[in-house]
């Protein structure tokens, strides 16, 4: 099995044009395999070959330490190989580094959108694979689906020393992060963020600054990264979506994201290390 660095640059890419070796992460149901449940089994062309594994489908990812990446996705009844396990996706979250992280979230995406898309829309034949490109195409040639994603927004609205922290009613106990939600149809991010938090705390924000991005496949997000400061209102939780919203001092915050894991850690995190050198 291989090793790969995690310094190691990780490139894109939607046809295999090359004559590289080939290496394959495997996965079923959004679990990939690994060893000791937590380093990801990275086979050789050999190694996946002789394996007995049976598949459905393998995606060309695009290329790490001059080698050509493959997802491949097992049917439900296939073995394994012999010292390895399925780990979820999400278990992996805060052992990945940024590489392997982003090979495997788009396995996940690219393997979601493949099942989602096998029939037409239009006409409802069965759609194919695209000789040319990344994309499912119909013989009726009306229809050219290309992978999607969804755009989110991501938001730490601050106050001074104080953060807007919120509880989801599917967190676990006192678990706390920031606020969030989908960018609906011809919306910018900056209007979903107004519209987003007003829904979810009754709160006004304002001097929006853009921070970064996550891919996030549960199944398919972008998230977008903000920084937003209070204007005004009083909290009101929704009662949806958020069961419990307060301002936090930097100094005392509940238990929050990773940022190992998840924008929302890094976003609390870099509010923190201002914090600290004021």
């Amino acid at each position: 099995m291989i090793a790969l660095q995690s310094f190691s640059e990780f490139i894109a890419e939607n046809q295999n044009n090359s004559d590289l070796e080939k290496i394959f992460f495997v996965l079923k149901d959004q679990s990939f395999l690994t060893i000791n449940g937590s380093n990801l089994a990275v086979l050789t062309n050999d190694e996946y070959t002789w394996s007995g594994m049976e598949t459905l489908q393998d995606f060309f990812l695009g290329y790490i330490e001059n080698k050509a990446c493959y997802a491949v996705e097992l049917t439900q009844s296939s073995p394994i190989l012999a010292d390895t396990q399925l780990s979820p996706m999400r278990a992996l979250l805060g052992s990945l580094p940024d590489n392997l992280f982003t090979i495997c979230s788009r396995s996940l995406q690219l393997i979601d959108w493949f099942k989602h898309h096998q029939f037409c829309g239009i006409c409802g034949k069965k759609m194919n694979m695209h000789q040319a490109e990344r994309a499912m195409t119909c013989s009726c040639n009306k229809n050219l689906i290309y992978p999607r994603i969804s755009p989110c927004i991501i938001v730490l609205v601050t106050k001074g020393e104080d953060l807007l922290l919120a509880h989801n009613k599917n967190f676990p106990g006192k678990f706390y992060s920031t606020l969030a939600g989908f960018i609906e149809a011809g919306e910018t991010s900056e209007e979903a963020i107004h519209r987003e938090i007003e829904e979810e705390v009754n709160i006004k924000v304002k001097n929006i600054q853009y921070y970064g991005s996550q891919s996030w496949p549960f199944p398919s997000q972008l998230m977008l990264g903000y920084h937003a400061e209070y204007l005004s209102g009083e909290i009101q939780p929704d009662g949806n979506e958020i069961d419990e919203a307060n301002w936090f001092n930097y100094k005392q915050l509940p238990s929050v994201p990773s940022g190992k894991i998840s924008i929302s850690g890094r976003l609390i995190e870099h509010f923190l290390e201002i914090k600290s050198r004021n």
